[in-house]
């Protein structure tokens, strides 16, 4: 049960956006957790300046805090899905809460964006009985990832080991602009902006190039 709800790869619970098709040369960059200043900045100045786009999974409450960065990831091109309201932990709810939380994110962003997403992940990656016939509902994809780089605990070089060594083609990639929860000190995602240059090369390197995650529904 375990593997069930939190494996990322596992799909007991029904079919997820895990990786591209094989033989893909792409690899798609994901985030979650933000919209957060001034990394979601820091991270977008990049992806601006190597021409990629990227998938922001969006808290309905950060795009609440910061709208102005939220309609900018929409304006450079990127995807934008949901990631809930409030980053709650979804195992084991019910599913009136998982459906309020999906359903105030999306109308937040809606909102904001003027965009009504179709993807959706979970926080922690957590899936829970009753969450799928819920997206189904509303029409949202399940998306996970193949490859993380842990960069909620790790520091800059190993955020770029943790990514490179694990790089594949068709690798959906697991980073965050943003954090779970208000530390103490105020988020940091210093080491994954520092981290992104060095992963991107990483990929390039071995032939691979970035695509949107729309290439992979495709």
């Amino acid at each position: 049960m375990a593997y069930a709800c939190m494996a990322p790869t596992a799909e007991w619970f029904g079919p997820a956006l895990i990786r591209g098709p094989a033989g893909s040369r792409h690899v798609f960059l994901t985030f979650d957790d933000g919209p957060a200043p001034p990394f979601t900045e820091q991270i977008l100045d990049i992806l601006a300046e190597r021409k990629i786009s990227a998938t922001f999974f969006l808290c309905g409450q950060n795009v609440e805090r910061h709208p102005e960065i939220a309609r900018r990831i929409v304006r450079e091109g990127h995807t934008i899905g949901n990631h809930t309201h409030s980053h709650p932990f979804l195992c084991p709810r019910s599913r009136k809460f998982m459906a309020r939380e999906i359903d105030r994110a999306q109308d937040a962003i809606e909102r904001v964006t003027g965009v009504r997403p179709t993807l959706f992940r979970p926080p922690y990656g957590a899936r829970w009985f009753g969450l799928m016939p819920i997206l189904r509902k509303r029409g949202l994809r399940l998306v996970m990832w193949s490859v993380a780089g842990f960069d909620w605990k790790y520091q800059t070089q190993a955020i770029i080991r943790a990514t490179a060594r694990k790089m594949h083609s068709g690798a959906v990639i697991l980073l965050h602009d943003g954090h779970e929860q208000q530390p103490p000190g105020g988020i940091d995602q210093s080491s994954t902006v520092e981290a992104l240059p060095a992963i991107i090369d990483a990929a390039t390197q071995i032939g691979l190039s970035f695509a949107p995650i729309e290439k992979i529904m495709a």
